[in-house]
């Protein structure tokens, strides 16, 4: 891929992952800064950038950290306008851990251990991806089609969706999200 491939692409050129729009949110915000993922959602490597699709079902305030349950007070009902693309991620670290660590994890997303615990199979090792999250510059509402329901983690987009890496900004800044980082690191350590 050449450099004008990688600072603008559509989404029918790049994944979308779906994850429920609370998650979203709390990624956009730099509250949350990494994903626990069951190897079996996202399978092989994800080494380009992807779009973060909002799902608004299947939310359950019980899985929040009681101290975020607005993110799912705010994001439980789709809008009517349509889904909003806000964001796109990397991923810049993977690691795979077993259901015992997120403990550890737990100051580094919105869910309780036991919402990831109960969300997937505890007995198998889950993957952690810490992700560099960055808003778009001009978010865009889309129609959600019958293909992106289901559950199912990666989509593509029907509509053509711009997104231009070069004008996209980090939701944290580089010095945090090197500390970010490290303290995942430190945690599973």
């Amino acid at each position: 891929m050449n450099d004008t491939d990688t600072r603008t692409a559509t989404t029918d050129a790049r994944p979308a992952l779906k994850e429920r729009a609370g998650v979203v949110n709390a990624l956009l915000e730099g509250t949350q800064t990494v994903l626990v993922r069951h190897p079996t959602l996202d399978p092989g490597t994800i080494d380009e950038p992807f779009v973060l699709y909002p799902s608004y079902s299947h939310q359950e305030p019980a899985r929040y950290q009681s101290r975020y349950e607005g993110y799912y007070h705010r994001a439980s009902t789709k809008p009517d306008a349509g889904v909003p693309i806000r964001a796109v991620a990397e991923v810049c670290e993977e690691h795979a851990v077993s259901s015992d660590d997120l403990e550890a994890l737990a100051r580094h997303y919105v869910y309780t251990p036991e919402g990831l615990r109960d969300k997937y199979d505890p007995d198998d090792d889950l993957r952690v991806l810490v992700l560099r999250v960055s808003e778009l510059e001009s978010p865009r509402l889309i129609e959600e089609q019958g293909s992106y329901r289901g559950c199912r983690a990666w989509i593509s987009l029907v509509e053509a969706v711009d997104v231009s890496l070069e004008s996209a900004t980090p939701v944290l800044d580089d010095a945090t999200f090197s500390e970010r980082t490290a303290a995942v690191r430190d945690a599973l350590d």
